[in-house]
């Protein structure tokens, strides 16, 4: 064997699953030539010598994660090709809980590339093509899966709903709640495809009553707290998770050490700080309003706003991340998870009028194909925009006359 290969895999290889690893394991911020060459056993010239650049290793390692994925997605089309076709919703659900699962629990490291792909293309244009082909992928799943139960129309919205859903699974709190949490979820969007709303199920709500019970109370608005809590989401935005350190808020709040310490005792407690106050930053403008807006072209002024904020919102994504690789931020994971669509509620609520009886996991319904449709549509022009929304005014109108 040539001293390049170990336990069968090249030099290339090696690195290409190093940086897949870091990106799993650390988040981007420790990515570097020294970290790879460390956890690899590879000199760092070998980066160089093999791929040219730091840069160039690790549009390969995305590559390496596209294909990989893209061999999954074959694999799973395959094996539903001899299930009954046109099943319907129910159908389509329980496929959906399925794949959401595989993909989370057994592909990690290439769900991780590809939410981190999501990160880079939002502040590195260079990014921006390795979207498209991540986007071409799961285009091409979703029509297969979703013609095969006869709900080609949907594929798109559920690929939104997988998007953002895929990226809250990575998430591990409790493995069979999340994983009985999420079948409901997807039952729950089944509903939805048929064009009736969504009944909470038992383990949803069981975990949504433990979230409640473990977020701290938010900061009163005006207080030192609340400055603190600014000053940490100012730290994210600016410069990332891995710069979140109470030294560093303590600076940009201008106050000592101790008050910081005082107000946030742990690391935890700083990135719970953060995200409250980022949701406060990305939520104001739909609490401020008195409705949601329905006709197009406010909707479009309204997406424009929402996505006019890509450094608040990549700073959101970085934080779900951050929770989901930190096993010291378990705790915090139930309140990302089942406490989502507490602002969705209200747009959802507006669209389809008072009378609508709106559960929460419709309002996780809804967050989760917004934002889903987000990341999905990050660097296409306005016409694809339009496409978008079109998809997901169908779903309500059905849920509007339905109701």
């Amino acid at each position: 064997m040539l001293s390049s290969e170990i336990n069968g895999f090249s030099s290339q290889e090696r690195l290409i699953r190093g940086a897949l690893a870091i990106w799993a394991n650390q988040g981007h911020s420790a990515m570097s030539a020294r970290s790879i060459s460390r956890d690899t056993a590879l000199p760092t010239s070998s980066i160089y010598h093999h791929f040219g650049s730091m840069e160039q290793l690790l549009q390969s390692a995305q590559a390496h994660a596209r294909d990989a994925a893209q061999a999954w997605c074959e694999a799973k089309i395959a094996e539903i090709s001899s299930w009954p076709s046109g099943g319907g919703p129910e159908s389509l659900a329980r496929m959906l809980a399925v794949f959401l699962d595989d993909w989370v629990q057994d592909n990690r490291d290439l769900a991780f590339a590809w939410n981190q792909c999501h990160l880079l293309a939002q502040r590195d244009a260079a990014y921006l093509p390795a979207i498209d082909a991540w986007r071409r992928t799961w285009a091409s799943f979703w029509n297969e899966a979703c013609d095969r139960a006869g709900l080609a129309e949907h594929a798109g919205a559920t690929s939104h709903i997988f998007e953002a859903t895929g990226q809250m699974h990575l998430i591990r709190w409790n493995r069979m709640i999340d994983r009985a949490a999420l079948d409901e979820f997807c039952t729950g969007w089944g509903q939805w495809l048929s064009g009736s709303l969504a009944e909470e199920g038992p383990w949803r709500r069981h975990a949504r009553e433990i979230a409640l019970a473990s977020a701290p109370e938010l900061s009163a608005p005006n207080g030192v707290a609340a400055m603190i809590a600014d000053a940490a989401a100012d730290v994210v935005e600016d410069l990332g998770i891995a710069a979140l350190t109470h030294r560093a808020v303590a600076a940009g709040a201008g106050v000592t050490l101790g008050v910081v310490s005082y107000n946030y005792r742990t690391s935890a407690d700083l990135v719970r700080a953060a995200f409250d106050a980022i949701y406060r930053r990305l939520t104001a403008p739909i609490r401020d309003k008195p409705a949601y807006p329905t006709d197009r072209g406010e909707m479009l002024a309204a997406w424009a706003d929402f996505s006019s904020q890509p450094r608040r919102l990549a700073a959101m994504e970085e934080l779900i991340l951050a929770v989901a690789r930190d096993p010291g931020l378990r705790d915090f994971g139930p309140q990302l998870r089942y406490l989502r669509g507490r602002s969705s509620s209200l747009q959802l609520a507006a669209q389809l009028g008072p009378e609508a009886s709106i559960s929460p996991l419709d309002a996780a319904i809804y967050s989760s194909l917004v934002s889903g449709q987000r990341r999905a549509l990050i660097g296409l022009p306005e016409a694809d925009i339009h496409a978008g929304l079109d998809a997901a005014d169908a779903l309500i109108a059905g849920l509007r006359k339905a109701d």
